[in-house]
């Protein structure tokens, strides 16, 4: 096959089975990753239901930046868009919807 010229029909026979097997793999690859995403869900799904079970309130998210502080009015509460920011931070880190958890309190960490 080396140096012996191909017909066009035969260089179109290699190019098209190149590509069928390119994509064949892609699907293979792409059907694992699948696979491994539900089974590592699972397990994951497993361990937060657990840790439901011992706590109602997340753990903190990271100590890469420093929290804002908290602004509070007159009488001393946290103002709603901070309190709404606190629970869309929770539910996204948890990966579980509002009513997933319940904020017993909000203390100030220094």
């Amino acid at each position: 096959m080396i140096g012996d010229n191909l017909t066009i029909s035969q260089a179109l026979g290699v190019s098209l089975t190149g590509i069928v097997v390119v994509f064949l793999a892609l699907i293979a690859l792409l059907i694992a990753i699948k696979i491994i995403t539900a089974i590592v869900g699972s397990i994951k799904g497993k361990d937060t239901d657990d840790n439901k079970a011992k706590s109602n309130v997340a753990s903190p998210v990271s100590k890469s930046s420093p929290a804002p502080k908290a602004q509070t009015n007159t009488t001393g509460e946290i103002s709603p868009e901070l309190l709404a920011a606190i629970i869309g931070a929770i539910s996204m880190e948890r990966r579980s919807k509002i009513d997933g958890f319940k904020i017993v309190s909000i203390t100030e960490i220094k």
